[in-house]
């Protein structure tokens, strides 16, 4: 969730007794400090057997909320065969990262989600088995990277610059532990718009050198394709990947 700024959160209620619940209610408990604001109905007559409903708050943590994990919860009232029911709910949210104010290694920064073809994204090691930690050096046509981040196909990593940033910069292609298989395509998104795409490499190609113009963009997105003929061996290496921030 992004401090000072409403954000949706949705609790949903589905019937799972025999007959009709009346009298449905749901609340949402937030941090202190913190608003909540119903979207729409959080009460309702009736609720089918069966039947779900949603409710929707929008909400607000302060300015200055503190970035850590934080919980929220709900509570549902209802009536069934006149009985007077409840249940509640816990969920974890987090409060985004503070954006960098000065140039950054994308391995040094928190991102705000990610997913992975093979196992997760590794920091400053290319992608290894399903565990984390397990990778070697990020290599491109014989070249280290100390700094960078290791994926495979297809793989998205979310980063909330706030539009501290101007641009991203790095050294792409498929990792030198895949000898002669493997194929992939990088591209940079910024607030969902396409920036930059790399043609499609291969193990036996050198890194290519990728520029992204992130300027003012709040959340940016390194993204992994395959390179059109399936995900098998595409280790893919954002070496020196660094977003250029700050005056």
């Amino acid at each position: 969730l992004e401090p000072g700024t409403a954000n949706v959160v949705k609790a949903g209620f589905t019937n799972y007794e025999a007959t009709a619940a009346t009298d449905v209610s749901v609340g949402l408990t937030v941090p202190d400090g913190w608003k909540a604001e119903p979207v729409g109905a959080v009460t309702f007559d009736s609720v089918a057997a069966g039947a779900k409903v949603t409710a929707n708050w929008q909400v607000t943590p302060p300015v200055d909320a503190e970035y850590r994990t934080y919980s929220l919860g709900a509570e549902v009232s209802y009536t069934v065969g006149g009985a007077k029911r409840t249940l509640g709910a816990q969920t974890s949210v987090r409060t985004l990262p503070p954006p960098p104010t000065t140039d950054s290694w994308a391995s040094d920064l928190d991102w705000t989600a990610s997913s992975n073809g093979w196992g997760p994204v590794e920091r400053d090691l290319s992608n290894g088995e399903t565990g984390a930690g397990d990778g070697t050096p990020l290599t491109i046509g014989g070249t280290v990277y100390a700094k960078g981040l290791g994926s495979h196909a297809p793989a998205n990593v979310r980063y909330y610059l706030g539009g501290k940033c101007t641009s991203f910069t790095a050294e792409v292609g498929v990792d030198d532990v895949q000898k002669t298989a493997g194929s992939v395509q990088f591209s940079v998104r910024a607030d969902g718009t396409e920036k930059v795409k790399s043609p499609v490499l291969k193990a036996a190609d050198t890194a290519w050198s990728l520029t992204a113009d992130v300027t003012g963009a709040k959340y940016v997105e390194l993204v992994v394709a395959d390179g059109g003929d399936g995900n098998g061996n595409d280790h893919a290496d954002w070496g020196d990947a660094r977003f250029h921030c700050g005056s």
